[in-house]
């Protein structure tokens, strides 16, 4: 099984992600977009996984709910990982509430290596992912990609739960299924 730990974006979230989207710079980019449905803040990346720990996984996600506290997020910048000089992928960071979901995915990292899942050696960065990008861009491009504004300050939600989540990898892009909800405190 493909797993990870997410918090779920809310709708509004969405349709403030849309808005931004309709100014973006580039149009028909060489990318495909992460469609609304899909998208989520991951916390915990876990990759492949036996089925037969996944009780494990939860025993382990619902004592890291139970010691954090429900939190507000909020959302703003543009940016791209490494960086938007070489995007591999481009997002909308958290400015609010990453200390908290920080706290939860550290929970998270020392609960699941005892299970054998290899701790995250980059450090914990809250975003929402927008689409990842398999080859460099032109320069041009990249320029461009510096001019998108931030999501407006409005785009804020609430979260008390954050989720275990299952992958399925197919041509026509990734499907999700929820596995168990975890609520904080």
């Amino acid at each position: 099984m493909r797993l990870f730990f997410a918090v779920k974006v809310s709708d509004a979230i969405k349709i403030d992600i849309g808005n931004a989207m309709k100014s973006f710079p580039l149009r028909n980019p060489p990318w495909r977009w992460i469609p609304p449905e899909n998208m989520h803040l991951t916390i915990k990346f876990l990759g492949e996984v036996d089925e037969k720990i996944l009780l494990d996984l939860k025993a382990v996600a619902a004592d890291a709910a139970s010691r954090a506290k429900p939190c507000r997020v909020s959302y703003g910048p543009f940016g791209g990982f490494p960086n938007l000089s070489r995007p591999r992928v481009i997002f909308f960071e958290a400015t609010e509430g990453t200390r908290e979901l920080a706290s939860i995915a550290h929970l998270l990292e020392d609960g699941v290596e005892p299970l054998g899942i290899e701790r995250e050696r980059r450090p914990f960065t809250a975003h929402l992912t927008l689409a990842r990008i398999k080859e460099p861009l032109p320069r041009g491009m990249v320029e461009k990609l510096g001019s998108v504004p931030p999501l407006p300050s409005s785009a804020t939600q609430d979260v008390d739960c954050f989720l275990l989540m299952q992958s399925r990898l197919a041509p026509s892009g990734a499907k999700y299924e929820e596995v168990g909800s975890f609520p904080l405190g």
